[in-house]
């Protein structure tokens, strides 16, 4: 089996461990609110693995995340993603917008365990559905790009387990066509004799670049060794 081909079944193998987490809690929550403190949970443990790996977390751990590739990804357009979605302005403005009212219903129904679990159920669906909706009519990873959990991990893990670049890079393009969340990496290759740092902290460190690079220009992970003028 090729390199990329086993990475892909490899990524898709972990995220079939996860995915199916999305639906339980949208079904099982409305019985069982409780459950729905699995969402602070979640929004925990991606910031707390940003702080060491970036966007990691995003990856295949987020059940969320790992639904949008496996299932999702099977009617979605796969198209290009509107910039208005990467822009940091509009990103902060989604998480405002949640946290806000967050900050609103939860002191409403406290102490109540299963009310407060209720307001996450809740915005577990509202998003779901937004998730959904746009992530057929553009590309299923749609909500990762202003996914407040994911901003905080581009804010965290920037410099964390970096993605890397040489100047072997000859901008075919093939990194693109396997990236989840349509980062491009040829634009910082570097002059010859470099090697430069990927600048794009939404990266989730899958490694699917690495493996479809047939240059071999990319690395994740450690520092390569640095030469003279390297921008790492």
């Amino acid at each position: 089996m090729k390199p990329l081909a086993a990475a892909i079944k490899r990524r898709t193998s972990r995220q079939m461990w996860t995915w199916w987490i999305l639906p339980f809690i949208l079904t099982a929550g409305w019985r069982y609110p409780v459950l729905g403190y699995f969402i602070p949970l979640c929004m925990v443990a991606g910031a707390g693995m940003a702080i060491f790996r970036g966007r990691s977390w995003c990856d295949w751990l987020c059940p969320r995340g790992s639904a949008w590739d496996f299932l999702l990804k099977r009617i979605s357009l796969k198209k290009k993603l509107p910039p208005i979605f990467r822009d940091m302005k509009f990103r902060i403005f989604i998480m405002a917008v949640l946290m806000t009212v967050l900050a609103i219903q939860l002191p409403r129904f406290w102490p109540s365990i299963n009310g407060m679990g209720q307001v996450f159920v809740v915005m577990l669906s509202i998003t779901t559905t937004v998730g959904i909706i746009l992530g057929i009519l553009t590309h299923q990873r749609n909500w990762c790009a202003y996914c407040p959990i994911g901003t905080l991990g581009n804010w965290l893990g920037r410099g964390k387990y970096p993605l890397t670049i040489d100047a072997k890079c000859d901008a075919c393009r093939k990194c693109d066509k396997v990236c989840p969340i349509q980062i491009d990496r040829w634009q910082h290759r570097p002059q010859p004799g470099q090697v430069a740092i990927v600048p794009e902290w939404d990266c989730l460190k899958c490694g699917l670049c690495v493996e479809a690079c047939p240059q071999q220009a990319l690395v994740l992970g450690p520092k390569r060794e640095r030469t003279n003028g390297t921008n790492v």
